[in-house]
């Protein structure tokens, strides 16, 4: 919720919305509470602030820093600005003269990140834009194994507990695509 992420990245409690006044959203979110503005009496919903203890964000670039540029199809800079820590995931580590939004790019300071990881192909299987696809058929394989605890299972070890780090996962993949 968009709204909930504004209100935790300015530091405040609650942000207003008039739009959930006549919807089911206050009999199934006990957590949101009809308020009146004190200076005109309208009526909003106040929703509570959303703060994640932790984002992990995808990012195309970063710098030493800790600098980076995020798509601009996704809002993790809102999610890194409401977050208590950030992890971002690069594709590669820049100069911070190269660090440049681009065409597509949402610039994040580094102020807002905790921690950068760099793993080239890091948001494999879904896409990152300008660089690779997504894997189509590896989210088919893992929906397939998330059908009964058994091959889930087996997925689990062939892909995530199995590979010692991340070049090794990726040396599954390509194996899977041969």
């Amino acid at each position: 919720m968009l709204l909930a992420l504004q209100a935790g990245a300015n530091g405040i409690p609650f942000t207003p919305v008039v739009g959930f006044l006549n919807s089911d959203y206050l009999t199934v979110r006990r957590d949101f509470k009809r308020i009146k503005d004190p200076y005109s009496g309208t009526e909003y919903v106040a929703v509570p602030a959303l703060v994640p203890d932790v984002a992990v964000i995808h990012a195309f670039q970063g710098d030493p820093s800790g600098a980076v540029v995020t798509d601009s199809f996704r809002n993790d800079r809102l999610l890194a600005m409401a977050a208590r820590k950030t992890i971002a995931i690069v594709e590669e580590l820049v100069d911070p003269d190269d660090l440049l939004p681009g065409r597509h790019g949402v610039y994040v300071a580094s102020v807002h990140i905790d921690a950068i990881v760099v793993a080239p192909h890091g948001a494999h299987p879904t896409a990152c834009r300008g660089r690779y696809d997504i894997d189509a058929e590896h989210i088919m394989r893992y929906l397939e194994a998330a059908r009964n605890k058994d091959s889930y299972q087996v997925y689990l070890e062939k892909y995530i507990t199995g590979p010692e780090d991340h070049e090794a996962y990726l040396e599954i993949v390509k194996g899977d695509a041969s």
